[in-house]
């Protein structure tokens, strides 16, 4: 049997409101601590009754620490200020049901929605710790009035963060963010483990998706290191080269391989970040890597992340411009060389030319001096080699002049006809006595072709031609031709010879400077014929005779 001193403990139901009303005033009153408050929008109005108002400020002026939990809405928001004059307030979306809880005692709504029927009352003290139990959960996952009032008033939203442990909710929260997003979409995948990964499972495939069916801007952020680059199907992906939205760049080296840095997060619409940390990132699947993640809906938290992402993107441009950059310089490092090999043959094949028609020239002018009975012969040699010589020299000052882009056209109106004459009466006088009587050159026009040219310089283009048709051709018919073009604008000038054609090597470099396979020459002639025709606004293009031996080229010039 109980000691009269012994705690009887009371449970008892009440549904007349008076008795209710009193109940509650009670409760506040008894409390010698703390009184808990929970409630759903409507219950604020009514603690500012005058008895509940009063007993909540007695009870305050006490030492007894009073917290509420309610939602907070633009409804109640006046009342709610008035509340946290005497409490400490928070904001949960959503509460259905009312109860106090002290360390004395509860009270709590067991059924309807009039706060002050249908109560139940105890002051058991397992039931205390319960209901004290699970308010403390509720206060713990509740946003502070601040934020709460501040989105209501001035349109900030608040805070949100989760901490999510359980791998297959990551890996669901990760999916169902990706896909709500309305207008972007930026990741960083930290390591080459996870982009395969996240490839595996299907994100990759959800991103592009986004960005090509429902127009997300996505900005993905990969890793590559020298040691393990990644090489999968995606990234020859054509489609996503054309793809506008879809925006991928690697890092290299400012993400470096390290097992220090794992952490992928995720940013959709700059307004909810989702940060998932890897616990083993050797792992082949998602939910075996994952370790911890969490979600923050915090417009500053959202926003450091996204500082932090378009620092690392405009890092990734910079090391991109850098390694584009560094490949120019290669190649032109290659040029260079390429270049410097060039010019030094040109300088020895230019010293070998230029002596062999001047020690001819001085040798011949010294024999005519001692044997002036053969000056005929000595004479014919010498003015040979000058042509020669003057060739040359006429050949590298068009080539300075073309380098320099300084090279002029005095344009006048002449027959083309007449001038291709010219250069076969000249070049034919200089042929020497093992091609005179071997080769031959036909050349028969028909009326005029009038056109508006530099004379010396297109003389120069087609002596150049035709003195490589006659170096190759040994024995046989070099055949000119020149016409009207099918529209009448343009003159067409067709050299054909009958040598051994071009060969197959030199075809790609044929107009370039210093190429040729011949044992004379520099091989500067097609290079400069080809710049003077193009400073004409001209084309010239040559080919392999495909019926018999030989080659043809093929010079178009406008008559205007």
């Amino acid at each position: 049997m109980s000691s009269p001193s012994s705690h009887q403990e009371k449970a008892q139901i009440i549904s007349d409101e008076k008795q209710a009303d009193a109940t509650i005033s009670n409760v506040i009153r008894n409390a010698k601590k703390y009184v808990n408050i929970c409630g759903d929008s409507t219950l604020p109005k009514f603690t500012l009754s005058e008895t509940t108002r009063k007993e909540c400020q007695q009870a305050k002026r006490k030492g007894v620490k009073i917290r509420y939990i309610t939602e907070i809405t633009k409804d109640n928001l006046a009342y709610c200020k008035q509340v946290m004059k005497i409490a400490e307030v928070r904001h949960l979306n959503k509460i259905v049901g009312n109860f106090v809880t002290s360390d004395r005692e509860y009270l709590g709504q067991s059924s309807g929605h009039n706060f002050l029927s249908h109560l139940v009352y105890t002051d058991n003290a397992r039931m205390l710790e319960q209901h004290n139990h699970v308010f403390q959960n509720l206060w713990n996952n509740a946003t502070a009035q601040q934020d709460k009032i501040s989105s209501l008033e001035v349109g900030i939203d608040p805070e949100e963060v989760k901490l999510l442990s359980d791998p297959l909710e990551i890996r669901s929260t990760y999916i169902n963010l990706i896909k709500s997003a309305n207008f972007e979409i930026s990741l960083i995948i930290a390591t080459p483990k996870a982009l395969q990964r996240n490839y595996r499972g299907g994100i990759i495939a959800m991103l592009i998706e986004a960005a090509e069916k429902r127009n997300v801007n996505v900005n993905l952020i990969i890793p590559t290191h020298d040691k393990d680059i990644i090489n999968e199907d995606f990234f020859r992906n054509e489609s996503l080269a054309t793809n506008f939205k879809f925006r991928m760049k690697t890092i290299m080296p400012a993400i470096k391989e390290t097992h220090m840095i794992k952490t992928t997060f995720l940013i959709i619409d700059r307004k909810s970040l989702f940060i998932i940390d890897v616990k083993d990132d050797s792992k082949e699947n998602f939910t075996e890597a994952v370790g911890f993640a969490t979600f923050h809906r915090s417009k500053s938290r959202t926003e450091s992340y996204s500082f932090i992402f378009d620092t690392l993107w405009r890092q990734a441009d910079l090391h991109e411009s850098l390694r584009r950059a560094n490949k120019d310089l290669i190649n032109a490092y290659e040029k260079l060389k390429e270049h410097d090999a060039m010019e030094k043959e040109f300088i020895d094949l230019a010293a070998h030319e230029l002596r062999t028609p001047s020690q001819s020239i001085i040798g011949y002018s010294e024999m005519l001096k001692a044997l002036p009975e053969r000056n005929k012969q000595y004479e014919e040699a010498i003015s040979r080699n000058a042509e020669r010589l003057y060739s040359l020299v006429t050949n590298m000052l068009s080539i300075a002049r073309i380098e320099s882009q300084t090279m002029k056209l005095n344009k006048t109106v002449f027959d083309l006809n007449l001038k291709i004459r010219n250069v076969i009466r000249d070049i034919s006088q200089q042929l020497g006595s093992d091609k005179r009587d071997k080769v031959r050159i036909d050349f028969n026009p028909i009326g005029k072709i009038n056109i508006i040219a530099d004379k010396e310089k297109i003389f120069q283009v087609f002596a150049n031609l035709l003195n490589n048709a006659i170096k190759f051709t040994d024995n046989g018919t070099i055949t000119i031709s020149a016409k009207h073009g099918d529209n009448t604008s343009d003159a067409i000038v067709t050299i054909k010879d009958s040598g051994p054609g071009i060969d197959a090597e030199i075809i790609p470099h044929l107009f370039s400077k210093f190429k040729t396979k011949s044992e004379k020459g520099l091989g500067l002639g097609l290079y400069i014929s080809k710049s003077i025709v193009e400073a004409h606004h001209g084309n010239i293009e040559a080919y392999n005779n495909p019926d018999f031996n030989g080659a043809t080229f093929v010079v178009t010039l406008p008559l205007k």
